[in-house]
Order: structure tokens, then sequence, then C-alpha cells
């Protein structure tokens, strides 16, 4: 299965009975969770981002995708929307990162330094308007808030992430990171999947849609 997660929900089932992905497909549809079929998120998006999700119903079949994501044989683009554009119009970054489990938040650094996992991603700038910039950013590897991280040390938070250093405001429990294509081979016959995820329906993605 394929979504198009919402801002603002948590794709694992979370306690006190808060509404998420899983969950929320569990109750709608009902499905069959018996002997071999499950449902299991292959990969995860933050709470505030939306986009692109898959899901295995099978274990065999997450199995065989776990192995995708570990080779990273998956493609994993995503928009994002910045008020301070990057130093230049297209670029790779490559840092070091490590993830602070007390705040909650990524800390990146320049140079490998202890407990530090190296993270890169390409990004290209897609369109300026009215002071806002739209980059597409293609994942080379996928850590803990990478993108959000990577960007933010550059001089470019995402709009809306505070945690982050944005300073301007976007929707409650939102950002403006958009999981907008996922690239994949089908577990079953090999061939190469691509999916999309169309963009949230606000007024900033807005400006961005001819």
């Amino acid at each position: 299965m394929v979504v198009n997660k919402p801002q603002g929900l948590m794709v694992e089932e979370a306690a006190r009975g808060q509404l998420s992905v899983i969950r929320f497909l569990k109750k709608e549809f009902a499905l069959d969770l018996r002997g071999n079929n499950i449902l299991q998120n292959v990969h995860r998006l933050d709470k505030p981002v939306s986009g692109t999700l898959l899901i295995a119903r099978k274990r065999s079949v997450l199995k065989l995708l776990n192995e995708q994501f570990a080779s990273r044989d998956i493609g994993k683009t995503y928009l994002a929307i910045v008020s301070t554009a990057p130093p230049h119009t297209e670029g790779e970054l490559k840092h070091w990162l490590i993830k602070d489990e007390e705040g909650k938040r990524a800390l990146i650094t320049d140079a490998r330094v202890q407990l530090s996992v190296e993270v890169k991603l390409t990004y290209k700038v897609l369109k300026q308007k009215d002071g806002k910039t739209l980059l597409e950013v293609d994942l080379i590897t996928g850590k803990y808030h990478q993108i959000r991280a990577q960007l933010a040390h550059i001089g470019s938070p995402i709009i809306g992430d505070e945690k982050y250093g944005s300073t301007e405001k976007y929707l409650e429990n939102a950002l403006a990171l958009h999981a907008s294509k996922l690239t994949f081979k089908h577990p079953i016959d090999g061939n190469v999947m691509t999916v999309t995820a169309p963009l949230p329906d606000d007024s900033l993605w807005q400006l961005f849609i001819d």
C-alpha cells in the first residue's frame, strides 16, 4: 500500500488512543491481519511532514522492501519551501549527524565526531516567489531529521520548522516539507515503480503551482 500522509499525523500506533496512519487504516478498512498478513510501515515520515508513505501488507514483502531501503535502492524525493535560499542553485550536502535523544533533534557537524554518521543529499532550486524558495531534495542517506537539519545548517531552515531555526510561521503541527516521490522495485515482479503524492492544499504550497 502507498498512502499520502497528511501533515500533523503520526505514522506508527501511539499510546493513549492517538490517531495515526496505521490506526486509521486498521479502523477504516478492517484489514485482515491474520497469518502472514500485516500492516507495517516500511519507512517513516515525521509527524509534521506530508507525502508518500509505503506500507507492507505481508511479512515476506516487508522483508524484501526493508532490504531495498538498507541497500539504498529506494529513490526518495522531497519538496521543501525555505524563506532563505541556499547559497547555490543546486548542490550536494555532505555532513555528519548526531541524534540528540534527549532534545529529540539532529545535530549537524562539518567534520566527523564521536557517535556521528555521515549524511548526504542533493538539492536543486525549482522556483522562487514572494521571497520564498521551492527546493527539490533527493536523499542519498536517510537519517533522523536529516533534511531538516542539513538545510538549517546551511542557513535555509524549512518554513514552519521552529525546532531548526525557522522564524516564519506555518500551519500548526506542520512544516513545509513534502515527500513527493518514491521509487522502488515491486517486491514480487521486480518492476520499477514510481509513486507521487499531490501537494498539501494550502496557500503556501499553492504559491508554486502554475
